[in-house]
């Protein structure tokens, strides 16, 4: 690896909510960065436990912002942001581990090519070998997932342009930031990143995979899989990230593909799991946000600077091996 020479300055901001005992493993690991130009924000959401006393008393280097109330994911970032003094901003989970040399590979197809406002990093699952994400990609329907989901890291070691990244651990220029927005905070918990990856691809810019840059993460620490929670805000979201961000265009072409994916949802989530109120309390939510949205659609589609041929290149189709794939290992676990 090449030793970056370079004055750029990294803000690397971790959101918390009552998760103390996560935070040791996650702060070390940023404390020991190969690159040094960087500044770490932790940013509480009114955590009950001793997460701010903890991270005070044995990381005083670090930047501590305390919210009065949990304000998600999105939210916690946003107040990061606030206080983030670098020309990139890093999103890192409480549950990840970054690699000493994370950031200097993250860092590096930035300072090369300008037009790169995302980069991806290689997460893993933690204490297992197989990957979490090695970049993100997302559907016909607009349904962002983990690339390589489950899979070999080995298979995932080519760097290349991939749709977007997993807020999990990514880096995104300041400047892309400023043209496009940030997390959008109405999102409040999950599909905020793919939001944010759709609307820097319809910008056009661009996202490197990055597999030198390698994350550990424990996944779902916080929020678990399949709480009212989880498929109350996921279920409410995708329909944000559809309304948002696909062209016209290919909303009519993949009507079907949306309609037979929402077919499939609601029979796992709720004939199979019972997930019922979190289901129908989601999409009555996501009507009554409609005209909200869609006036958020109006202005990221007049920013629009691709055509509908280079979007329709970054989707996958709901019939893809990949996807199909990882829908059926989602079934058999459960």
């Amino acid at each position: 690896m090449v030793r970056i020479k370079s004055n750029s300055s990294v803000s690397i901001i971790v959101v918390n909510w009552n998760r103390a005992r996560l935070l040791k493993d996650c702060l070390c690991a940023l404390s020991r960065q190969s690159y040094s130009n960087y500044e770490i924000i932790l940013v509480d959401n009114g955590s009950s436990d001793d997460s701010v006393g903890f991270v005070k008393e044995n990381f005083p280097v670090v930047k501590v912002v305390e919210l009065a109330e949990n304000r998600g994911f999105t939210g916690g970032n946003a107040a990061g942001l606030k206080v983030a003094n670098g020309d990139f901003i890093a999103l890192v989970n409480n549950d990840a581990r970054t690699e000493g040399d994370w950031l200097e590979r993250l860092l590096q197809p930035m300072l090369v090519d300008p037009g790169v406002g995302i980069c991806a990093s290689k997460i893993l699952f933690e204490g297992e070998k197989a990957v979490n994400s090695a970049g993100d990609g997302i559907t016909t329907a607009a349904v962002g997932f983990n690339r390589g989901l489950n899979g070999d890291p080995d298979q995932f070691d080519v760097p290349g342009r991939v749709f977007g990244a997993c807020g999990a651990a990514v880096l995104y220029r300041r400047s892309m930031l400023d043209e496009i927005g940030y997390l959008d905070e109405d999102f409040f918990l999950y599909d905020e990143d793919a939001d944010l990856s759709f609307r820097a691809q319809l910008a056009g810019w661009k996202c490197a995979y990055v597999p030198a840059a390698i994350v550990y993460h424990v996944s779902n620490a916080t929020s678990v899989r399949l709480s009212d929670t989880h498929v109350y805000y996921h279920s409410r979201n995708l329909e944000f990230v559809w309304l948002k961000n696909m062209p016209l265009a290919l909303m009519l072409q993949f009507a079907h593909h949306k309609i037979l994916h929402e077919i499939g949802a609601f029979c796992y989530l709720c004939v199979r799991h019972g997930k019922w109120s979190a289901y129908f309390r989601a999409k009555r939510d996501a009507l009554k946000m409609l005209p909200r949205m869609w006036g958020k659609r109006k202005r990221i589609q007049q920013r629009r600077r691709v055509p509908n041929r280079y979007v329709r290149s970054l989707l996958a189709s709901v019939f893809s091996a990949e996807w199909i794939r990882q829908k059926i290992v989602q079934f058999v676990k459960g």
